[in-house]
């Protein structure tokens, strides 16, 4: 049986909770991903998506330069177990409406799988 881990994206890409939004979207568009793990002293602390880029800053006309990714990151960070089949973080992902969770193994975040991983 397939697992979460067969499918994940590792390692995850990070930026910190104090940079701008203009930062998170130039990172998430030169590394064609959907999402950041949003960082505070290295500690993962959030999520920022393409889906909170456009709903939360665009669609508010919010100032790129100005707004900090705490401003509109997603909490709490949803995460599932790497060991667990596909079909729990499909699971996850509808029961909670999101497109991406956090992939855990021994307590440290290794990964991300996304809905479209999944497919």
């Amino acid at each position: 049986m397939e697992t979460v881990s067969d499918r994940m994206t590792s390692p995850v890409l990070t930026i910190e909770h104090d940079e701008n939004i203009q930062n998170a979207a130039k990172k998430i568009y030169a590394n064609e991903i959907g999402s950041l793990l949003v960082t505070q002293n290295q500690i993962i602390i959030g999520i920022v998506t393409k889906t909170d880029l456009m709903i939360k800053v665009l669609a508010k006309n919010l100032d790129a330069e100005s707004t900090l990714v705490a401003e509109v990151m997603t909490l709490p960070l949803i995460s599932i177990d790497a060991e667990e089949p596909l079909d729990s973080a499909l699971e996850i992902l509808r029961e909670n409406s999101i497109r991406h969770l956090a992939v855990n193994q021994n307590n440290q975040i290794v990964g991300i799988i996304s809905i479209k991983d999944l497919r």
